[in-house]
């Protein structure tokens, strides 16, 4: 093909007066020719000199011709599979109308591009420079031979960014087919401004939603820990399609205790409903809580119809009880103590009669309330976290059997502090009790209260670094300050200690002696015993010498807090839990283990286990010593669910402590949560890209043409050669030229012109 076209190098105003002049010239040439010559003589004559003049001025405007040679060119194109899980769902919501009953999304997708004589993949092949792949979590090539395998095993569907790499990789002529059913779960949810596509988007949508049936709870919104006592809420949303008109109930478990349930009634399709549910915990530790929904007939998915969470349940305060035998220094420098902590919950008694004290008014009228017995150790002693014994004896107040209550409220974790006094200890007859077998002294019935001797504070081994004992973080410093504080004049003498002695009552500048602080544990739960009632002089007389009256403060508050157990004074700690928590992944655990004296524990047996989603018990085995007292393990989770790690350390075979932590595992994406296909989404990537959406009951012979023309407009396939060829140099345009001049000059000369 071939176009004429102008150079135009003179200006067009200089060659339309050369045409006027040349036009003059011939007009006078005719007129002269005229007067010698017939009419048709000179016509023929002027008519070679026009056309000379003409072709002179036509070289003048530079003209010369365009060759043009159209190349067609193979356009890329990127065909993409989506392989994730959600396309093993049925692509059919209406089964017994497909002939192939459970064909699959991925498998509708893959008949579709391998269907016919010449299958759809080849007909692609030969037009265009085909590239295949498959995506779910990430983009991968696929190979032509691999398409009848592909299978739909993917954990998520990052649908945009594998949209974005493709796009990227195929340049800036490519298109791209895409087949998914339009669950996208990675990074980008939706579409919005920011997102765009540098080629069209030609998405295949693959699913019905018509008669699609499912029920699940979603947007599952539960804290990560409580406090005991306080109502904790749970928000969740429920989401149906397909079961307008039925009434399901939902049920909210504590492990395998129902708590609550509520009817749910499916007013319309969609249905989406919000619900709030509370629950007050009463016991610290993990709570393991399930919410369920009975599966119902037709649907897709049935694991979203139940959520499992855990909730670690905390202290908001520490709920204290003191009962005191009367009135004393002692107690009002105790309370104070308690009292000033904003993380202590106080109830007091202070015993100022016995019940064989007779009063000279009607007990309406007295001020004083009777002790109330049963409530305090029947109903109520459950809810505290300790007890404290200020120089108090049962003897006039109750029978021992109420103590079997303390003793059990001790072995399942419960804290009792038994302070000296008269009426403490072997004093206070506490050697026929219960409480005998509970205390960290040993007592025989013989140990007696002795006043009078100035008996200082004098730190054992254990007391040194235990967490009670240290009134400052150096141990250098620390035992500085236990110097300094003042000495105290009486003592509970008992006949061994049983636990671990942190203080002993020595004489004034002397070291040793009998017991003064201990501790130990019982079951589950721990003891202390202070074996004096004028411990008030560490808070009173230190003010009095100068010195810091916190030092008091700070026992007492570290005892109280030792006693509930609180987790930075757990000799068993675990202290972390890194990994992705992903199922398949593996996992790291760190436990810090200590001695009762606080100090790490080395070479300890730490055993670890895993509680699995349903309750299956995961041995790990024995985690190694990486450093002084610090120990680490490995744990790979096989599925998705809440697990709780429990770790228990072992000296010598004796337990050091337990501890224990929830953790869960999930793949970051949710494929299976929400299995409807998205129609509407595929059609905004369309949109966007300047593509088409197609479903793909629609994808035939047509839509391809139509997908082909336009990526044509979009950008077209063939390439155009241009060659530009001058015509005043060539010989025949010159031979021409010297024709008509020749034959011109021939008539003038044969007409006797010349």
């Amino acid at each position: 093909m071939k176009d004429l076209f102008f150079v135009g190098a003179l200006p067009w105003w200089f060659i339309l007066l050369i045409a006027l002049g040349a036009l003059a010239l011939l007009i006078y040439q005719f007129l002269a020719f005229r007067q010698r010559l017939s009419s048709r003589q000179s016509w023929l004559l002027i008519s070679l000199r026009g056309f000379v003049y003409a072709l002179l001025l036509f070289f003048l405007l530079s003209p010369g011709l365009v060759e043009k040679r159209v190349t067609r060119l193979r356009r890329p194109l990127t065909v993409i599979l989506d392989s994730s899980q959600s396309m093993g769902f049925p692509a059919s919501s209406n089964q017994s109308r497909d002939a192939r009953q459970g064909q699959s999304r991925l498998d509708l997708a893959k008949e579709k591009l391998l269907e016919g004589k010449e299958p759809w993949i080849q007909k692609l092949a030969q037009n265009y420079d085909l590239r295949l792949y498959q995506f779910n979590t990430r983009l991968e090539a696929l190979g032509p031979a691999s398409l009848r395998q592909l299978a739909a095993q993917g954990k998520g569907t990052r649908l945009i960014e594998a949209l974005k790499e493709a796009g990227r990789d195929g340049g800036a002529q490519a298109g791209i087919i895409l087949f998914s059913d339009g669950i996208a779960n990675g990074e980008n949810r939706s579409m919005n401004d920011s997102i765009s596509f540098p080629v069209p988007i030609f998405a295949v949508g693959v699913g019905e939603t018509q008669g699609y049936t499912d029920l699940r709870i979603a947007d599952l919104s539960a804290p990560e820990f409580a406090f005991r006592g306080r109502e904790l809420k749970i928000d969740l949303t429920v989401q149906a399609y397909g079961l307008a008109g039925k009434t399901m109930p939902l049920h909210f478990n504590r492990g395998r205790n129902l708590i609550s349930s509520r009817d749910l009634t499916i007013d319309r399709d969609p249905f989406e409903q919000r619900l709030t549910l509370s629950y007050t915990p009463k016991e610290i530790g993990p709570h393991s809580f399930t919410l369920s929904i009975p599966a119902q007939a037709g649907e897709l998915i049935t694991q979203n119809n139940q959520r499992e969470f855990k909730v670690e349940v905390q202290r908001d305060k520490i709920r204290v009880l003191t009962l005191s035998g009367s009135p004393s220094w002692n107690y009002r420098f105790l309370r104070m103590a308690l009292k000033q902590d904003p993380l202590i919950d106080l109830v007091s008694f202070v015993f100022l009669r016995t019940p064989t004290d007779s009063v000279d008014v009607p007990d309406s009228q007295l001020s004083l309330i009777p002790f109330p017995i049963d409530e305090i150790f029947l109903e109520e002693l459950k809810n505290f976290d300790l007890i404290f014994f200020d120089d108090f004896s049962y003897r006039s107040y109750f029978n021992v059997l109420y103590l079997e209550k303390v003793r059990d409220f001790v072995r399942v974790g419960g804290g009792l502090a038994m302070l000296g006094g008269i009426r403490s200890f072997d004093s206070g007859g506490y050697a026929e009790t219960p409480l005998r077998e509970v205390l960290p002294v040993e007592l025989d019935g013989k140990g007696n209260f002795s006043t009078g001797s100035a008996l200082r504070g004098v730190l054992t081994a254990s007391g040194k670094t235990h967490p009670i004992t240290r009134l400052v973080p150096d141990l250098r410093a620390n035992e500085e300050a236990w110097k300094k504080i003042p000495p105290l004049t009486s003592l509970n003498r008992v006949l061994r200690t049983k636990g671990e002695a942190l203080l002993q009552a020595a004489p004034d500048g002397a070291s040793g002696g009998p017991p003064l602080l201990t501790v130990g544990k019982f079951g589950k739960g721990r003891t202390l015993a202070l074996l004096s009632d004028d411990f008030w002089r560490w808070n009173f007389v230190a003010v009095g010498e100068k010195e810091s009256p916190q030092n008091h403060l700070k026992l007492i508050r570290q005892a109280v807090r030792w006693l509930a157990q609180e987790p930075s004074f757990e000799q068993v700690q675990i202290t972390s839990i890194t990994g992705s928590k992903t199922p398949g992944e593996k996992m790291d655990f760190k436990v810090r283990v200590v001695k009762d004296d606080f100090t790490p524990a080395s070479h300890a047996t730490v055993r670890l286990r895993v509680i699995g989603p349903e309750g299956e018990q995961i041995p790990i085995g024995d985690a190694p010593e990486t450093e002084e007292g610090e120990y680490s393990a490995e744990f790979t989770p096989t599925r998705e669910g809440p697990y709780r790690l429990e770790a228990e350390a072992h000296l010598a075979d004796k337990l050091l402590g337990r501890d224990r932590k929830n953790f869960t595992a999930a793949f970051p994406f949710g494929e299976l949560e929400d299995g409807r296909a998205r129609p509407d989404f595929l059609q905004r990537i369309a949109d966007a890209s300047h593509g088409e959406f197609i479903p793909i009951s629609e994808w035939n012979e047509k839509s391809l043409e139509r997908v082909t023309a336009k990526l044509e407009r979009f950008a077209p396939s063939q390439v155009v050669e241009r060659r530009q060829i001058p015509l005043w140099n060539s010989l025949w345009i010159f031979t021409l030229l010297l024709s008509l001049l020749g034959s011109e000059w021939w008539m003038r000369r044969k007409w006797g012109l010349v």
